[in-house]
């Protein structure tokens, strides 16, 4: 460690080459001139100020590298070497790495160059140079090939190329480069170029002049913006290696190239040592040499010299010492590097200097770096712009793809004051292509979810469904929700009552001891009894099952339990949900709810509390054991106790083999044999409770205001497994009271005269006898002989103790747990809800749905974003029950989670309750309980269940009516919605990205984009559902099993559908994933709803009229047809132009989105429209509005972009005293926000023409009519005068005339009889509000422009 270096340079390549430098051991000090500051925090790196020795004085320092006995200088920039630093180091025996000024004209003149090139056979692109701006465009014009890249022939930092699109773009770029000396001296020679087709990469090789040593290839993105649009730049970012060049390509490089060019170096007798960079094309005949460099390249170094392993002091000493040979490279394996620059604002034209930088990482690590490239520090040691490009972001990791989601992730996360950072986010993108035929595609199934497991499943169970079938149920699994007809039961008044239940950690016990039916069995039970509480007859049943890997075995004998109990019962089974969810459930762990739909005459609703009297019996049936009370604190405990479970039971059982298991994991019992055909004989029963709660709690809820009783279990046996549960965890007599049945499964309230119980309920025991309450203190429950008979059965195990058992059961304060409900929902005495069936339906038909929200869960529990995930539960069980022409009712839901906590509970069930506001539903209750055997603290799963009505002769789908030539109507999707989430977890995790990281695919970070709520499609079907012949035939949510598998769920077996993806938008989100995740086409449409949310079949006929309701609310359109399915073979669902559409949008993705500004004079309510869709994502608006003008203050227009954080001005033409001057401020303030496009919304100002040219192609309108037809003013008022039977709007280009400009978009609207102006404006701008972001969005995209003819055209 005795060698000294000088590096000379401040840049980021610098900074580079001094971090590299610094590894080695054999240096002790590096100088830099004039450094910076990045260079300044390298260990052994020290700056030299300009004051101390001036970078451009060669004599002083060669001087001082002699007295500081300098072993190496190390030139990085261009220019010393151009100059001949190398030269006046070598004279004075320094050693320096960079050519002599001789060698490094292979850079400074680019015609030197090419003509070294011809000279030595070297592959490059046909040329002439010029020094006549007149004769280089007569060539340009005449050449035998395109001769469309210019050149300045001198240095001009890295800018002097233009790479033209046409012969007009090439002379302009001679009269800027040659003509006007855009670049000074350095364009006083032109070069001009073929073009040639390809990628362009850069080969590095150090030399020592005769020997050369290739580095790893690398690629630089010259232009400003994604997509290389922009102007060209110094570099804004790398990545290394590059696999777009093939090995062979590389041999011949190394061969024709590298060491052709030094050997042709020699042959001039032109000394040469350091870097030879070699920016080459990749062209269908090889690779052509585009331009040599005398240096390394910036930004290549930043992303190369991370991946070398060698010394990088011994390489370039070799180069200075002849001895190249000698060594060999060495680099890291399985390494990529990508480099993100980010550039100030206003670069390249301009820098933004004193900007202060933020989010910078502390410091660099193996996995990290950032370099310094423009970059200074204040006297408070705040990081500063002070250059064009200010720094490079650097990942390195094993994958390209995720070195370069980690890079811009880096780039993202710094930002600059003021106006902020230019940074690219396609970085290395062009590589993914090569990168991605050697990485497998993602599938929803490699993310842990197997819908044909699902699939397989269905057809296990249909059986089990068949064979509880009862009159009422209509249809089988498979659809969309299950239906029951209520006509088929002799119900006058029918009320319909609801139950959800879940099992709680007694899934665990029976999963662990492969009781599966037990289990099942209690789900329903649980179910079926609580409906008995209202006196309800249980007659549909659904089930929600959650696993984190989908056993097909194991969950058909869950729902076998589930279908036995129904059987006894005499209930349905009619449908349910199965959620794999690997993300959410560990391998083996499953939860379910159950959810029962029961009818009850209005006359017998219980409880009957007007009924009671003084003497009335409290009865109590016998439990069949612990039911599914407290198992999660049970089993802890006993686990803790190492209690073997398989062991025989020490209670009832055990004599004939039963294990302990079994005793624990008794089934509930199902009372609804034993007491349904009593609820509906009479008023014998005047209430019923289910023990769920805990003997005294359920207790309490049968006695109203004024009543109390006395438990006396003095003729009341308590089984022996509460005594050996008691005995075994050392529990209270109170705790079992208050936690568990103690034996009693049922109460009922029976008059003091009745028999019922002794003649027709077995096991029946009077448990006490209501009183009048004599005083208001003291507790309304008093018990005797309990202690004393549990103490008898768990003295054999050990006696009493006074431990507790916690609460496992939730409930929400009262006002947090409801809202406001329909007109048809009701109360019954103890605040439980009901619905009455209304009599308006003459043969109605209960619809009922279930479905999770999957885990979309997890982000929002990894975000702490919990309040909208209620809207996707409810929104994914209504839109179900809407497919089958339901009016929803009611929703009732299901949480579980492993802690309690009161204020995430409250924030998911207030989602809830707002979904069920949006659905129109009634919200009857939650089940929630706290498990943490089942879930870890801060994970929670939610289950819904939808209830909805229609009149037989609505029931969707008609499957009969839909035939070839029906058509389809889409309605967008809000993006993801909540399907596939598992998919989009491997996703991230493959590209590296978090979901608090800025979305690839919009403004917003990608937890906020994902946590999108799903569309809840009631109301915009609401209206047209209701009228008698609204022409839907079929309706499809695409929810699971995306389009592929919804849309066959409304067809017949001999049609199919065709789909035309040109028609819809595709959100960018499910483009963002097929690139990220490799995911093929036919797996994304297998897994996601690709932009469409819900599916209309109707006949052609019909089409126009359905359109007109849906287009403008809610952006419908005509997305495809419905034709005959020739072979049984084929798919019924078929996606024209779905590649296309990726493409089209992948590549919308990979350009900057368009910056616009909003001119507006008064309420900008086309400018809330405009806000709303470029902050939709889904939209695929690729626009953001940057900047709102009013010409007038205080309007409410200022109010919106205010609200929405949008800057804003007024600039009020009565202070300019012409309308030139008014527009010029214009002009000065929308370039000043770098604005693209600009829309006039409601903007009360003739433009001038001056104006109007300058934005040409790039300024549309919104007119309130179908131009051509009534320009100008009162276009409303003229319309209905002259008798119109449409109206409509227009968006447009602008141009010199009043509203003459070409169109872009149209909307027509109807003159309805009776119209007025305001009535029919009105209904005009909710047509403005499609047309004019869809007017945005094409123009944004690039999808239209205008012509030169001024026409709107398609770009070719």
């Amino acid at each position: 460690m005795s060698h000294r270096v000088l590096v000379i340079g401040s840049g980021g390549r610098e900074h580079a080459i001094c971090w590299k430098l610094s590894q080695s051991p054999k240096i002790k000090q590096i100088y830099a001139l004039p450094g910076s500051y990045g260079i300044q925090q390298v260990d052994k790196c020290q700056n030299l100020d300009s004051k101390v020795l001036d970078p451009k004085d060669f004599e002083a320092i060669a001087k001082w590298s002699k007295e500081k006995e300098i072993a190496l200088v190390v030139v990085g920039p261009e220019d010393p070497l151009a100059l001949g630093l190398g030269d006046v180091l070598q004279k004075e025996g320094i050693a320096c790495f960079g050519p002599g000024k001789q060698g490094a004209q292979i850079e400074a003149d680019k015609k030197w160059a090419k003509d070294f090139m011809l000279r030595h056979g070297i592959p490059t692109a046909r040329y002439e140079s010029f020094t006549d701006t007149d004769k280089a465009k007569a060539f340009i014009k005449s050449a035998p090939y395109p001769a469309l890249v210019v050149k300045a022939a001198g240095l001009a930092a890295g800018k002097g190329v233009v790479v033209a699109a046409n012969v007009d773009e090439a002379c302009q770029a001679v009269d800027e480069i040659l003509g006007q000396l855009k670049y000074g001296q350095a364009g006083a020679t032109l070069v001009v170029e073929e073009l040639l087709e390809g990628e362009e990469i850069s080969v590095l090789a150090f030399t020592d002049g005769k020997s050369v040593r290739a580095m790893l290839p690398a690629q630089d993105h010259k232009r400003l913006g994604n997509g290389d649009s922009g102007p060209n730049t110094g570099g804004m970012g790398a990545y290394c290696p590059c696999p777009l060049i093939s090995q062979p390509a590389l041999e011949l490089v190394q061969k024709a190239v590298l060491e052709r060019a030094v050997q042709g170096l020699a042959k001039e007798r032109i000394s040469y040592q350091g870097v030879l960079y070699a920016g080459l094309m990749l062209t269908r005949d090889g690779p052509r040499v585009l331009e040599f460099n005398c240096r390394f390249g910036d930004p290549e170094t930043q992303v190369i010299l991370p991946l070398l392993e060698t010394d990088l002091f011994d390489v370039m000493l070799a180069c200075c010492t002849g001895k190249l040979d000698k060594l060999t490279l060495q680099w890291r394996s399985g390494v990529s590097a990508v480099g993100v620059i980010l550039a100030s604002a206003g670069y390249p034209e301009t820098s933004t200097k004193g900007c202060i930088i933020t989010g910078l990482p502390a410091n660099n690590t193996p996995t990290q770096l950032i370099f310094h490239s423009g970059l200074a520090v204040n006297k408070e040691k705040q990081a500063l712009t002070n250059g064009g490009r200010v720094l490079i972001a650097i990942a390195l990791d094993g994958g390209l793809k995720e070195a370069a989601a980690k890079a811009t992730k880096l780039a993202g996360s710094i930002s600059f004051s003021g106006s902020g950072a230019q940074y690219r986010t396609d970085i290395a993108q062009k590589a993914f292509k090569i990168a991605t035929a050697s990485t497998p595609g993602l599938s929803y199934k490699d993310s842990g979810v197997d819908i044909d497991a699902g699939d397989a499943l269905v057809q296990r169970i249909k059986p089990l469904s068949r064979g509880t079938q009862r009159p009422g149920v209509l249809g089988g699994l498979g659809g969309f929700g299950g239906l029951f007809r209520l006509n088929e039961l002799s119900y006058k008044e029918p009320v319909i009552a609801e139950a959800t239940q879940g099992v709680g950690a007694k899934i665990k016990l029976a999963l662990e001891h492969e009781l599966y039916e037990n289990v099942g069995y209690d789900l329903f039970a649980l179910s079926a009894n609580d409906l008995l509480e209202f006196g309800a007859e249980p007659v549909a049943f659904l089930d929600y099952i959650a696993c984190g890997k989908l056993n097909v075995p194991l969950a058909a004998q869950l729902v076998k339990g589930m279908a036995d109990g129904c059987r006894d019962a005499r209930c349905a089974l009619v449908g349910g949900e199965t959620a794999e969810m690997p993300s959410l459930y560990g391998p083996g762990q499953h939860d379910m709810a159950g959810y029962c739909v029961g009818i009850v005459e209005q006359s017998r609703v219980l409880p009957r509390f007007n009924l009671y009297q003084p003497g009335d019996l409290l009865i109590g049936l016998p439990s069949s054991g612990l039911h599914c009370a407290g198992f999660n604190e049970i089993l802890t405990r006993l686990q803790d106790l190492k209690v073997n479970l398989k062991d025989l039971s020490p209670v009832d059982g055990g004599e004939d083999g039963l294990s302990l298991a079994h005793s624990l994991a008794t089934p509930t019992r199902l009372y609804v044999q034993q007491l349904l055909s009593h609820l509906q004989k009479g008023d014998e029963i005047k209430s019923v409770a289910h023990v769920t709660h805990g003997l005294l709690n359920d207790v309490q809820r049968l006695l109203p205001e004024g009543f109390e009783t006395t438990l006396d279990f003095g003729a009341v046996p308590v089984p022996k497994i509460f005594g050996w549960l008691a005995g075994k965890l050392k529990l209270s007599a109170a705790t079992l009271l208050e936690r568990h049945n103690c034996g009693i499964g049922m109460l009922l309230v029976l008059p003091q005269s009745s028999q019922l119980w002794r003649t027709s309920l077995p096991g029946a025991k009077v448990l006490g006898v209501l009183q009048r309450r004599a005083k208001t203190t003291g507790a309304a429950v008093q018990v005797r002989n309990f202690t004393e008979q549990l103490q008898r059965v768990a003295a054999p195990f050990g006696g009493l103790g006074e431990r507790e058992l916690p609460e496992e059961l939730k409930k929400l304060a009262s006002k947090d747990a409801v809202a406001a409900s329909r007109a048809d929902c009701f109360e019954n005495a103890v605040g439980r809800r009901l619905t009455r069936v209304s009599g308006n339906y003459k043969d109605p038909i209960l619809i009922l749905g279930t479905d999770g929200v999957g885990t979309k869960l997890k982000i929002a529990q990894q975000t702490n974003r919990n309040s909208s995930v209620g809207i996707d539960l409810v929104a994914m069980c209504v839109n179900d029950i809407l497919c089958n022409g339901a009016e929803p009712l009611s929703f009732s839901s299901y949480y579980a989670c492993g802690q309690w906590q009161e204020e995430l509970a409250k924030e998911v069930h207030g989602g809830v309750l707002e979904g069920s506001r949006q659905a129109n539903s009634s919200f009857i209750d939650s089940h929630s309980a706290a498990l943490p055997l089942l879930y870890e603290p801060q994970v929670y799963d939610l289950a819904g269940f939808a209830l909805g009505i229609a009149e037989r002769s609505g029931i969707l789908p008609r499957l009969s009516d839909i035939q070839p030539g029906d058509v389809l109507i889409g309605l967008p999707s809000s993006g993801v919605h909540s399907n596939g989430f598992s998919l989009v977890h491997a996703v991230l995790r493959r590209v590296g990205l978090g979901l608090n990281d800025k979305a690839p695919f919009s403004e917003k970070t990608l937890g906020e984009e994902l946590l999108v709520p799903t569309k809840i499609y009631v109301k915009a079907l609401a209206e047209l559902l209701s009228q008698p012949n609204h022409g839907i035939k079929a309706l499809a949510h695409i929810t699971g099993g995306g389009l592929s598998e919804n849309i066959p769920r409304v067809l017949r077996k001999d049609l199919a559908v065709r789909l035309d993806a040109n028609e819809f938008q595709l959100p960018p989100v499910f483009a963002w994933l097929a690139a990220a995740g490799n995911i093929s086409s036919a797996e994304l449409q297998r897994t996601y709803n690709c932009g469409l949310g819900l599916v209309l079949v109707v006949s052609a006929a019909d089409a126009d009229r359905v359109l007109k309701e849906l287009r403008y609310p809610q952006r419908a359109s005509l997305v495809g047809e419905v034709i005959a399915r020739k072979d049984p073979k084929k798919p019924q669902v078929v996606v024209q132009n779905f590649e296309a559409s990726l493409a089209r949008t992948q590549k919308m993705l990979s350009t900057p989105r368009k910056r616009v500004a909003v001119l507006i004079s008064g309420t900008g309510s086309n400018l809330q429209a405009l806000i709303d869709a470029t902050r939709d994502s889904a939209q695929g608006v690729h626009a953001e509005i940057v900047l709102v003008i009013s010409n007038k203050p205080g309007v409410l227009g200022l109010e919106r972009a205010t609200r929405a954080g949008i800057p804003s001005v007024v600039i009020a033409h009565k202070d300019f005293k012409t309308r030139e001057l008014y527009d010029d401020e214009l002009t000065r303030n929308l370039k000043a926000a770098r604005v693209d496009l600009v829309c006039l919304a409601g903007f009360m100002r003739i433009l001038s023409a001056p104006f109007v040219r300058e934005w040409s192609g790039r300024l549309i309108n919104i007119h309130p009519s179908l131009l051509p037809k009534y320009p100008g003013l009162h276009v409303q008022r003229q319309a209905l005068e002259a008798g119109e039977e449409e109206s409509g709007c227009t968006v447009h280009f602008v141009d010199e005339g009043v509203d003459t400009g070409a169109i872009l978009v149209q909307a027509a609207v109807p003159i309805l009889p009776g119209d007025d102006e305001d009535a029919l404006t009105q209904r005009i701008h909710k047509a403005e509000h499609w047309a004019f972001p869809r007017a945005l969005a094409l123009l944004a995209s690039g999808t239209v422009r205008l012509s030169a003819e001024g026409r709107t055209t398609l770009p070719s």
